[in-house]
């Protein structure tokens, strides 16, 4: 019941975990079937799996599973049960770890043409959408209804720091007018990030760079926004846009490269000549 109370917290929380649990075991070993271990990220766990140095390369295998997001099966063979040199003996043990991630959450300043694509296309990719917008929620009722949490605000940048957004977060700014879209660069730029995007020109990004190193952001900040925002894959319809922007959020989220996975193949080795 323990872990189960701290499986619970951890979603409330948006928090990544694993869960390790003994499914085989061979020879005479301390580790149980059904033996599990709650962990987070940080290396808090909860429960036992059998102790020892076996424990230890478990949970640090399950931690690195956690920051890739992916469960897998390991067998552990020709453990020592720790005894005294000559008098023990191995053991072999087998682990399921489910790594359980919450969704990653895609923040959109704006739901115009653009944010209201971005908003759809989300969905289908199974993020967490927060949108934040400046206008009454009677006038883009639609696009509230499309994203999962809505924030109304007068300022995009004291709202985006107000908010409970978890680290990690994709942010993309595509709001209506330029003094609009550096309100919420600057607010996403004080989070914690994974990602922000921001709609226009080369043009419009100096001149809003200049305006935002002078008010405390750095630019090595400004320098890992991407703007124009998107992959070079649309004409500028904003629903190919909108594509465009998660494309490119994908890319990074996966440490993709963007090219055609064709390209990708390895060439056969070339043959030598005797």
């Amino acid at each position: 019941m323990d872990i189960l109370q701290e499986q619970l917290k951890a979603k409330k929380a948006g928090l990544s975990y694993a869960i390790l649990t003994v499914v085989e075991t061979e020879g005479t070993s301390p580790s149980k079937i059904g033996k599990k271990i709650f962990l987070l990220e940080d290396g808090t766990h909860l429960g036992t799996i059998g102790g020892g140095e076996f424990e230890r390369e478990a949970l640090e295998d399950a931690k690195q599973a956690i920051k890739e997001r992916k469960s897998y099966f390991k067998r552990y063979e020709h453990i020592p049960t720790y005894e005294a040199v000559g008098l023990g003996c191995t053991f072999n043990v087998s682990l399921f770890v489910e790594v359980v991630s919450p969704r990653l959450k895609l923040v959109v300043c704006n739901a115009g043409h653009v944010g209201s694509a971005v908003l759809r296309l989300a969905r289908l990719l199974h993020f967490e959408t927060i949108l934040f917008d400046t206008r009454q929620p009677e006038q883009i009722q639609e696009q509230i209804e499309q994203a999962d949490q809505f924030f109304p605000c007068d300022d995009f940048e004291k709202a985006i720091l107000e908010a409970d957004i978890p680290d990690g977060a994709y942010y993309v700014c595509c709001a209506s007018t330029h003094t609009q879209d550096k309100s919420a660069l600057k607010g996403s730029l004080q989070k914690n990030f994974a990602y922000v995007g921001m709609l226009g020109s080369f043009q419009k990004t100096k001149e809003m760079y200049k305006q935002l190193e002078t008010e405390g952001i750095s630019r090595d900040l400004l320098d890992q926004v991407h703007t124009p925002v998107g992959l070079d894959i649309c004409d500028m319809s904003p629903e190919e846009v909108g594509f465009s922007i998660l494309a490119e959020i994908l890319m990074i989220k996966n440490g993709g490269t963007g090219k055609p996975r064709r390209e990708l193949k390895r060439k056969a080795p070339e043959k030598k000549n005797k």
